[in-house]
């Protein structure tokens, strides 16, 4: 390759990875807010459709290190394989699951304690920041220093839970099907040539 048809192909990567990181910083809020009340708030059109009452569930909103936070609370309905999933039960604002990362520690009532010790009842305080869409624990009760454990948000919708039936097949028969029928037009194109 020449040297003009390099700098060609370079140039275009890095314009190409510009436009894909400048399209995923623009579309990747969960919300915007104005002021520091749930009224300011207005959530993203992914925040919407992955938790519709989001909004009726907002308990207030905080500001530190420059980023603004939803802070939520909600009272722990069932803790599913020993804390691979909690779901949520706001108190104006539905369900959530939650899929904690093994071996997660949270701050409750002062003291770290594992997600697979939570009981029904346990009530949690949780935030999403403005840019993620993830439920964010505090590690500590000093919630302006401490790190956050980030926990990813699954919807808790029984009714689409039902309507759909659970996928156990990969698309390995599908191929293993092709494969069988090139076999089979293979033998008897040969058996037709054969018979020429």
């Amino acid at each position: 390759m020449s040297t003009k048809t390099l700098t060609t192909l370079s140039t275009v990567c890095l314009i190409a990875c510009a436009s894909a990181a400048t399209a995923q910083t623009s579309t990747d809020k969960s919300f915007t807010a104005v002021s520091n009340n749930c009224d300011s708030v207005t959530w993203s059109e992914k925040s919407l459709a992955t938790f519709p009452t989001i909004a009726a569930a907002c308990q207030g909103v905080e500001e530190r290190n420059g980023k603004r936070y939803v802070k939520f609370s909600a009272k722990v309905e069932r803790v599913v394989n020993r804390g691979q999933q909690l779901v949520l039960n706001f108190k104006d604002g539905g369900k959530v699951t939650l899929t904690p990362p093994p071996e997660t520690k949270l701050s409750i009532n002062g003291k770290k304690s594992s997600v697979a010790d939570l009981e029904r009842g346990s009530q949690l305080n949780f935030y999403i920041a403005e840019d993620r869409l993830a439920a964010q624990f505090p590690e500590t009760p000093e919630i302006e220093t401490t790190r956050m454990v980030i926990v990813p948000i699954l919807i808790h919708d029984d009714s689409e839970r039902l309507a759909s039936l659970p996928s156990t097949a990969g698309p390995l028969p599908l191929l293993a099907l092709g494969g069988f029928l090139s076999l089979g037009l293979g033998g008897l194109l040969r058996l037709y040539r054969r018979r020429r």
